[in-house]
């Protein structure tokens, strides 16, 4: 069975909690900073105000990036269900690989959420879910399901693909370009199965997708020591 790290995750709502804690008590010690009153309070109240709210704006930011599943299930009770329904399945058939393959989920990397991350001595795996609803289809070179576009998802795929490259070089002077996938639901029956050098699979497609190659090119010290550290530095919660 493959080592499977952060499922499922843990207090997701919890953290959510803490960072709107976090934002309160910055508004309190602003309020508290704030000059007394004088003739001229209301200018003094917007001069506080403005930066206040550019700090706000940045910590909704962040906390957003930082814990995005957290912020689902506080927002959107309804997709956050429909999405940890996808993330079982999805775990679920991951499970079926050796012990050769290590997989962590949820977390974030340089500010780039990654739903699942696969290791293993035949390469790496950057897995990212399709919950739209309708049918895949390209125009004008961008790709598309349900008529909402897929190219802020698809872009940002490929840049942690990137960024795990740079970092996977830098420490171990190899490099390995993962492949990213994303992954409908197990009801549909996608006409597209690549798009940019993306793969699209269902759930029950992925262990023939990941385990497919016999190419092993990393040795298996390597990618344990490579999880651990991708563990410890990005996907420990505090």
């Amino acid at each position: 069975m493959a080592y499977l790290e952060g499922y499922p995750p843990q207090q997701t709502s919890l953290w959510a909690a803490k960072h709107i804690t976090l934002m309160a008590i910055v508004i309190i010690v602003f309020i508290a900073a704030m000059p007394g009153l004088s003739e001229n309070w209301m200018s003094r109240i917007l001069s506080l105000s403005v930066p206040l709210l550019i700090i706000i704006a940045l910590m909704l930011y962040v906390s957003f990036k930082v814990n995005p599943k957290g912020w689902k299930r506080v927002l959107n009770r309804k997709a956050y269900l429909e999405s940890t329904k996808h993330d079982r399945l999805i775990a679920e058939e991951l499970k079926h690989l050796d012990n050769t393959y290590y997989i962590i989920h949820n977390f974030t990397f340089e500010l780039f959420y990654i739903e699942f991350l696969v290791l293993s001595p035949a390469g790496f795996f950057v897995l990212g879910k399709l919950t739209a609803e309708g049918e895949l289809s390209v125009k004008d070179n961008i790709l598309f399901k349900g008529g909402c576009t897929l190219e802020t998802q698809t872009g940002n795929i490929w840049r942690v693909c990137h960024l795990i490259n740079i970092v996977f070089k830098k420490g171990y002077h190899m490099e390995v370009m993962p492949r990213p996938v994303l992954i409908v639901s197990e009801s549909q029956d996608p006409e597209i199965n690549t798009y940019d050098g993306i793969a699209i699979v269902k759930p029950s497609g992925l262990i023939s997708l990941i385990s497919g190659s016999e190419n092993k090119p990393l040795a298996l010290e390597t990618v344990q020591s490579f999880a651990y550290y991708l563990k410890e530095r990005y996907a420990k919660k505090i």
